[in-house]
């Protein structure tokens, strides 16, 4: 816990910004604490691996110099280069510095750092100059639909933001199913013990929710469909775009050939997306989309498919049920799921056979270690 006040004995840890398992570099922001007079950032004292968070979010007041989290030092696996981290031309000056609120905001919005004039010490980019840029932006940028930029909070602009401008309602079904995740509990509560010695990311459900869709496209492929300029087309490739919840924005980072990435092939780039590492291209990007609303205590998802994609496989909050297997009652740990599709990509049957055989990837998970 820093002293951010000379007078200051204590902080409350208001709310952490990173994850276990993301990569960090000195001077990241990695946590929000809260004096008396301000909140300030928690700034990353060295570059590695959050590999645990000490002090849970809202906990009581903590005393200075007390270890709020662990950083391993060693260099993260599989690194991605920042895009304010590239070397300056030949010839030129290095990029000015920049604050870790600027930097956070400016990955939020979509603001290119090299265009942000600083006005603070020695040309630093402070918090008013990222806001003072995007004041600047013209509406048609504005209105361009890039789900990872451009998409305000919801009711901010009176607009769900699902809906797109521009968007039309396009002829559509929806097919359910419930699958037994108790398997694939236990096998994941395995490979995140051995995640955690290799310090690499550990591995969420929704991870292993795109994999089986992936390699469940790639035995299927009457439902592996994209759009294309004449129409709709066999995909060559499983292309699945995975939308994440960003400070109340959706973002949508794309894994193409998703059906060749293993399980922590998967987290690792989710975890790199989320550390501001992993940046996504348009929302054009990919045939297939997965929304997982487990975070907000939602059970069931029934979305509406938009284009590029052809379906979209919404996921719940998973919990324990009573279920019946050889005609005894048992509880056991359930996910529902509900796949949108395109009714003019592909029909009910190719459908069906897909959520079939999802859910047998899903409730036999040594097969997603392929």
């Amino acid at each position: 816990m820093p002293a951010v006040e000379p007078s200051m004995g204590a902080g409350r840890l208001k709310r952490w910004l990173r994850r276990e398992g993301d990569f960090v570099e000195v001077g990241d922001p990695i946590a929000e604490i809260a004096t008396e007079s301000a909140t300030m950032d928690v700034e990353a004292p060295q570059s590695g691996v959050l590999v645990r968070l000490l002090v849970e979010e809202g906990s009581a007041p903590i005393a200075v110099d007390r270890p709020i989290a662990l950083i391993d030092p060693r260099p993260a696996p599989h690194r991605h280069p920042r895009m304010d981290d590239a070397p300056a031309p030949p010839g030129e000056k290095g990029r000015p510095p920049v604050s870790p609120r600027a930097r956070r905001l400016a990955h939020e919005a979509g603001c290119d750092l090299a265009a942000v004039a600083g006005s603070g010490p020695h040309g630093r980019i402070v918090e008013r100059d990222v806001r003072a840029a995007l004041a600047e932006r013209t509406d048609d940028h504005e209105q361009a639909p890039d789900l990872a930029r451009n998409l305000a909070p919801f009711g901010e602009r009176g607009e769900s933001p699902l809906l797109l401008p521009g968007v039309k309602w396009e002829p559509q079904a929806h097919l359910e199913a419930d699958c037994n995740i108790e398997a694939l509990e236990k096998l994941r509560t395995r490979l995140n013990e051995s995640a955690r010695q290799e310090i690499s990311a550990p591995i969420s459900l929704v991870d292993c929710v795109v994999k089986a869709l992936a390699l469940a496209l790639h035995r299927t492929p009457r439902a592996n469909m994209a759009r294309g300029t004449n129409g709709f087309a066999p995909a060559r490739q499983c292309d699945i775009a995975l939308g994440l919840a960003v400070e109340g924005r959706l973002a949508a980072p794309t894994l193409a050939s998703a059906e060749n990435l293993t399980l922590a092939e998967i987290a690792a780039s989710r975890a790199r997306f989320m550390a501001g590492r992993l940046f996504s291209p348009p929302h054009t990007a990919g045939s297939s989309l997965v929304l997982d609303f487990g975070d907000f205590g939602v059970k069931r998802v029934f979305p509406v498919v938009v284009a590029p994609w052809t379906l979209v496989l919404a996921i719940g909050e998973a919990d324990n049920r009573v279920v019946v297997e050889d005609g005894v009652p048992a509880v056991a740990a359930t996910l529902s799921v509900t796949l949108a599709i395109d009714r003019r990509a592909m029909d009910e049957i190719a459908g069906a056979m897909l959520l079939d055989t999802f859910r047998q990837l899903i409730e036999n998970p040594y097969g997603l270690l392929l």
